[in-house]
């Protein structure tokens, strides 16, 4: 799809958070939907692995919303026989609402095509390699899981649960007074926030969460439409490794993550690590110790502190690197992929801990949804091997930054020269190499807009 002939107008998501004073009645009814869900959540999964799992890899896996209501239906039709020898969906008797049964299991769904992806790729190993992954050979498997459980997703077993019930609007969410809100299957809540303000918004989703000190949180998930800003002025951002370098754009601009930033989250790290290494060492203490219970609140409040440092400076970065920019095209990575297996990559993982591809993204795709501006993802597909304007191809190790070109005799910058790349295939798909390689890919597929 050409950006000039996007809609015009572009679909922002975001949450708000509030506290909640719930009552015993809303406490009880929360623990029942926390109860079902983990049924819910071993069935379904156990279903999906049945039909979609690894002796069924080459089945269609459901990818549009018909196919995965089909799929959402016969999980809860199932469910509901096996278990309470019910035909039909009654909420009294199952513990869970039908619309959040359907909302839990559309994540469920998410999750295991995740996973699905991973057990395609790990279905491509030789029964060689299959087994020194069994028999950690490499290091990277200490649980000594097999080849097809690699990403799984887990079963909930003892204590394990879930913490959060998710139900549409449907027409039944209402603020009530300044503190007091309608949602479905709740009834009235009591929120300590003022909430007037909402009375006109589009609420689309609201999610109860109790926190793991017992209080209750209420998400509310709002949509509003934004007009898409007209696409003139266009770049490119090759994500980068190099010296605390997040992004090298296609206008030579270079973006870095701070190095105050970098400090804190370094003594932020080495702090939390000092304290799970306490934590270990005191092997007198039993697990449910007053003790081990408050280094376990203590990491979890460095690691949240810790987020939130890299967080902050995600934002301002996502602001750096749009700000002046109508449409910005980068690659689509995450974490996972940018990782290799291979020991001597343990710097390059300690910096994507810091620089987190995915998490980064969000950041820069809550932006663009917020201001109108154009976000192109584009498959990161050889956009550093390829000679920009050629179809010439020449693959460095990643530690040669700069090279001549055997093509052209041009002297070639790698992270340049990929965003070159990125900015053109991302405009124009039907160019991407990848369809040299994959004659049977469609362009469109290789390009995801906001």
């Amino acid at each position: 799809m050409k950006i000039e002939k996007l809609p015009k107008t572009i679909e922002s998501v975001y949450v708000r958070r509030y506290r909640v004073v719930a009552s015993q009645e809303q406490i009880e009814h929360h623990a029942q939907n926390m109860r079902t869900q983990k049924q819910l959540w071993n069935f379904g999964n156990k279903y999906l692995e049945k039909t979609y799992g690894r002796k069924h890899l080459n089945r269609p896996y459901p990818n549009n919303k018909k196919q995965k209501n089909y799929v959402i239906n016969a999980i809860k039709t199932m469910f509901i026989n096996e278990k309470h020898n019910l035909n039909r969906w009654n909420a009294k008797i199952v513990g869970l609402h039908s619309q959040g049964a359907n909302e839990f299991l559309k994540t469920l769904l998410i999750n295991f095509g995740e996973y699905r992806k991973s057990l395609y790729r790990a279905s491509k190993m030789t029964a060689q390699e299959k087994l020194d992954y069994l028999n950690n050979v490499y290091g990277n498997n200490s649980q000594r899981r097999s080849w097809y459980q690699k990403g799984s997703l887990n079963y909930l077993h003892l204590h394990n649960s879930f913490m959060t019930v998710s139900l549409p609007n449907n027409n039944q969410v209402e603020v009530v007074s300044n503190h007091h809100i309608k949602i479905q299957d709740y009834g009235e809540l009591q929120v300590v926030e003022n909430i007037s303000n909402l009375r006109n918004s589009t609420i689309v989703i609201t999610k109860l969460k109790r926190k793991n000190n017992g209080q209750f949180e209420l998400q509310l998930v709002f949509k509003r439409q934004i007009v898409r800003v007209e696409p003139t002025t266009k770049v490119a951002g090759d994500w980068n490794m190099t010296n605390n370098k997040v992004f090298h754009t296609s206008n030579d601009e270079e973006i870095y993550i701070s190095n105050n930033v970098v400090t804190k989250a370094d003594t932020l790290e080495r702090q939390i690590n000092d304290m799970k290494s306490k934590r270990d060492r005191s092997v007198w203490l039993g697990v449910n110790s007053r003790r081990i219970a408050r280094m376990n609140d203590k990491i979890k409040y460095l690691n949240i502190k810790r987020e939130n440092v890299l967080d902050e400076h995600y934002k301002q970065l996502a602001h750096i690197l749009m700000d002046d920019y109508d449409v910005v095209v980068i690659e689509d990575l995450n974490s996972m992929n940018m990782r290799t297996k291979k020991r001597r990559t343990r710097n390059i993982n300690h910096k994507l801990a810091m620089i987190k591809p995915h998490r980064m993204t969000k950041f820069i795709e809550m932006l663009a949804n917020s201001t109108g501006k154009t976000l192109i993802k584009v498959d990161a597909y050889k956009t550093s091997q390829v000679e920009y304007g050629t179809a010439h191809e020449e693959k460095h190790d990643t530690s040669i930054r700069e090279w001549v070109s055997t093509f052209t005799d041009k002297l070639i910058n790698r992270d340049l020269n990929a965003s070159w790349n990125i900015l053109a295939w991302g405009l124009n798909p039907e160019h991407h190499i990848k369809l040299k390689d994959y004659p049977h890919l469609k362009a469109s597929s290789l390009v995801t807009i906001n």
